[in-house]
């Protein structure tokens, strides 16, 4: 091919790839603008980023709210807040849809609206949005204003009770719907502002006759109160005829002709508002009772919450008061109940799985133990949900009727003065409960049996308890709820289990005891001031426990027989010495310096006993008394301390001894006072 004939051929191509470079080159600067000659309602905004056209949009807005409009309706002229009806613009779909122009279809689509941009302008049109309830409020009061015979269709209205006919009349009237299409357009512009509404003469279609006849309706609806009744949620309430005539009032309709007589929603949900409480009930979950006595788990119904039915109830109300005077009382449906009859059968049957007593001794504890039966009472486990003692209980504390009552503290049982005795002897329930568990093959989640060894409990299938720990949890690993039951006498708990757990049955097997150790006993002085230890006698205030591990692996066996080795636990009890009260001077078991019991002296010599006495280190004083019996006299006739009490060598004794004086027979004065004291130290048996 000749090379001219090259170059004409390549020359359309070369035409055709100079503007497709420059389209590209063009779009790729103004990527993120809107594109070229590209208006909205007439503004250019072309060129401009997102943000400056939405600046610019919304600048046209603001003008458009706060340019008032003029409308004409006969010989009166009213201006027009734009801001009164709601004017407003979507700008950002106008942006939107400004951006997106120039972009559909694909590359070669694109390059020949990007070069018809050149010479086609394409103008979007804003859109804007009114309240056309507002307007029509504000056309209404424009009519009344302007028009001096309008025409009417009348009305019925109840004033203090009595029903007013109000009857139609001829004249003229604004036509509602074309002048709220004039107000509409003229406020979507800037350009004209001003516009006149179309009056027309009108003939009115509504009769006397149809005035009348809802008149008399009217007056029948309020002539007698009215009761409406829900049987559901045991609810009844009685609107009185003064109630519904604030609420009643009627609309006229010409196509068809009629008078509509109704009720006002807003006055019916005001009659309503002080029942609330009672209509708007919270929803009711199914619950299930165990019954101890018969072993039966019955479900109750459960209920959706309920709502207040204010356009429900109104129409109700107008149909009972046209009526009978009675009907029913609507309710709307509320939340749905978390449990619902429906859920609790699908668990299928439910009965006794497990129960386990145990003695209650003592007083305080009993209440204790009564308290926390009585909290735990009840109370249901669903399925995967852990339950905890100390979580449902709470803290146990005078407040709440628990007592003093022994506890183990630091290893040792005491029985007061501790704040952990508050609620002493709950673990005795603990334990009762745990046993439940074992036995009716739950998941163990914490327990922890005592530090000490107490023979009215199995070896390690009991619990302590503390707040908030130790604690007792378990798991409720089965796919039916496990609901707790407790009872109890003055002397027995029992804690019973109701549920489903498979069929699964649950036994002990008890290790053999290792370690031993045994418990040390310890004479103390005794401290109790209540309780009275002589010199060489023993009280023993606390029995010694030995020490020992021992270990129970719970054998589960299933329905189709098998038989399972679940778990082993192990635990080490600790020793508890034996406590022995002593007096003060046998607290290392052998005498020393102890006090001697006094034998008693009364009727022997003074001698005598002034003999023994200071040959035992006494210290004696001598009181003598004068008696009236010769064989009295230098006899021991009382002493301090007593016959049988302990005194300590080197104490002080006092004997009392009997002086006889022969009576005068010739005298008859009183004799003088002849009572001494003597006191005689005894004789010094130091070499």
């Amino acid at each position: 091919m000749k090379p001219r004939v090259v170059l004409f051929a390549l020359l359309p191509i070369a035409l055709f790839l100079l503007p497709a470079g420059v389209f590209w080159v063009d779009r790729s600067i103004a990527d993120g603008e809107v594109p070229r000659n590209v208006s909205v309602e007439g503004i250019d905004i072309s060129g401009l980023s997102y943000d400056d056209a939405m600046l610019t949009v919304q600048a046209y807005e603001r003008q458009l709210q706060t340019k008032p409009a003029v409308f004409d309706v006969k010989d009166r002229s009213f201006q027009l807040d734009p801001t009164s009806v709601g004017v407003q613009i979507d700008e950002e779909a106008a942006v939107a849809e400004a951006m997106a122009q120039r972009s559909e279809g694909g590359s070669i689509s694109r390059f020949f609206s990007w070069l018809g941009g050149f010479n086609e302008n394409v103008d979007i049109p804003l859109p804007v949005s009114v309240d056309r309830e507002a307007i029509n409020d504000q056309l209404e009061i424009w009519q009344d204003a302007a028009i001096a015979n309008p025409a009417y269709e009348g009305a019925v209205l109840v004033v203090d009770g009595d029903v007013v006919v109000e009857y139609p009349q001829a004249g003229e009237r604004l036509e509602i719907e074309p002048a709220t299409e004039i107000v509409v357009e003229t406020l979507s512009t800037l350009d004209d502002r001003m516009a006149r509404l179309p009056v027309t003469a009108h003939q009115p279609v509504v009769t006397n006759s149809d005035v009348d006849a809802a008149a008399a309706q009217v007056r029948r609806i309020i002539a007698s109160d009215v009761t409406l009744t829900n049987d559901d949620i045991d609810f009844s309430m009685t609107f009185t005829k003064e109630e519904i005539a604030r609420a009643v009032y009627t609309e006229i309709s010409t196509n068809p002709v009629q008078v509509d007589i109704l009720l006002d929603e807003a006055v019916v949900q005001d009659l309503m508002e002080a029942r609330r409480s009672e209509i708007e009930l919270p929803p009711v979950n199914a619950t299930f009772t165990a019954s101890v006595s018969s072993g039966n788990v019955t479900i109750s119904e459960s209920r959706y919450g309920t709502l207040m039915d204010v356009p429900g109830v109104t129409t109700e109300l107008l149909k009972a008061a046209a009526g009978s005077g009675t009907g029913p009382f609507p309710i709307l449906q509320g939340d749905k109940p978390s449990l619902t009859t429906e859920e609790a059968e699908a668990y299928g049957p439910l009965g006794l799985v497990s129960k386990f007593s145990t003695n209650t001794p003592g007083e305080n504890r009993v209440t204790n133990i009564h308290l926390m039966a009585d909290a735990v009472d009840e109370t249901v486990v669903f399925p995967g949900e852990t339950f905890s003692i100390n979580e449902v209980v709470g803290q146990r504390t005078e407040a709440k009727g628990y007592l003093e009552d022994c506890a183990i503290i630091g290893g040792e049982v005491v029985c007061e003065g501790h704040a952990a005795n508050v609620g002493g002897g709950v673990s005795q329930f603990a334990t009762t409960l745990y046993n439940a568990v074992f036995y009716g093959c739950y998941e163990d989640v914490e327990h922890q049996p005592h530090s000490l060894y107490f023979s009215k409990y199995p070896e390690v299938i009991e619990a302590t308890m503390g707040y908030p720990n130790p604690d007792v949890k378990f798991r409720n690993n089965t796919e039916a709820p496990v609901i707790i039951r407790t009872a109890y006498t003055s002397s027995v708990i029992t804690v019973l289990f109701y549920g489903n757990n498979g069929g699964k049955e649950c036994s002990a097997a008890w290790g053999e005891p290792t370690t031993e150790e045994d418990f040390e006993t310890l004479n103390l002085e005794n401290e109790d001031p209540e309780l009275t230890v002589d010199p060489g006698e023993e009280v023993r205030v606390q029995t010694g426990k030995d020490g020992f591990t021992t270990s129970v692996t719970r054998i589960i066996k299933h329905p189709d027989g098998t038989v399972e080795r679940e778990q082993t636990w192990t635990w080490r009890y600790r020793t508890q010495d034996e406590k022995i009260a002593v007096h003060a001077c046998m607290e290392t078991g052998e005498p020393i310096n102890c006090p001697v019991q006094l034998p008693s002296y009364v009727g022997t010599s003074y001698d005598s006993a002034f003999e023994q006495l200071a040959n035992a280190g006494y210290m004696i004083i001598k009181v003598e008394e004068n008696v009236d019996n010769e064989g009295q006299n230098g006899v021991v006739i009382g002493m301090s301390p007593g016959s049988g009490e302990w005194v300590y060598p080197g104490s002080t004794v006092t004997l009392t001894v009997g002086v006889y004086v022969a009576a005068p027979t010739t005298t008859t004065t009183t004799p003088p006072d002849t009572t001494t004291t003597t006191t005689t130290a005894p004789p010094d048996t130091g070499g």
